[in-house]
């Protein structure tokens, strides 16, 4: 068999390139202008998401400081409509890791003030879920201890749970509240 044999045997037929017909002449198979133009949309719509992923920051915060500073803000809105405390509140901070494992840390604050014995339990847990209901927050509330005690869970779509507890006792009524952030991003 000579090198000129060999050419001659081929497992598939050689391949012509796709040319554009004459002029007049019908488009057929693949080369059809819609196909064209099928082909050139689906690029640029991938190209558009492929940027826009790579480019898009989320609004989530991913440092101590941000989430920190989205924990606080939270707090800081319930005590506010807790109203006038007897006392200076008291906070108990801590970074721990994350429960997942991970490189990430998380801030857990909890908050504790005393309020005048006239504020009813019943009616601030009434207060407070009614404002996160209208900020369309998981809103959860039940009886806390025999004496009349409330306590409400408060979760929002950036989902860092809030707890309140209010417990009366013949004095004053003793608030906490604990929330924990979400975790860093690890690095």
């Amino acid at each position: 068999m000579s090198v000129s044999d060999s050419r001659t045997w081929r497992l598939f037929a050689p391949k012509k390139p796709p040319r554009l017909p004459p002029k007049g002449e019908r488009w057929g198979g693949l080369l059809r202008p819609a196909t064209l133009v099928t082909v050139g949309v689906v690029g640029a719509v991938v190209a558009a998401v492929w940027i826009g992923v790579a480019v898009a920051r989320p609004s989530a915060p991913t440092t101590l400081e941000g989430v920190t500073a989205e924990v606080m803000t939270e707090v800081d809105t319930v005590t506010g409509l807790l109203g006038d405390p007897v006392g200076p509140a008291d906070d108990a901070t801590d970074v721990i890791p994350c429960p997942d494992g991970g490189a990430g840390q998380q801030y857990v604050v909890t908050r504790t003030e005393t309020l005048p014995a006239s504020v009813s339990p019943g009616d601030a847990i009434d207060t407070i879920t009614a404002a996160y209901e209208q900020r369309e927050w998981k809103v959860s509330s039940s009886p806390f201890g025999t004496e009349g005690g409330r306590e409400a869970l408060v979760i929002g779509k950036n989902l860092v749970p809030v707890e309140l507890t209010l417990a009366p006792d013949d004095t004053a009524v003793k608030a906490t509240i604990h929330s924990e952030s979400r975790c860093t991003a690890a690095g």
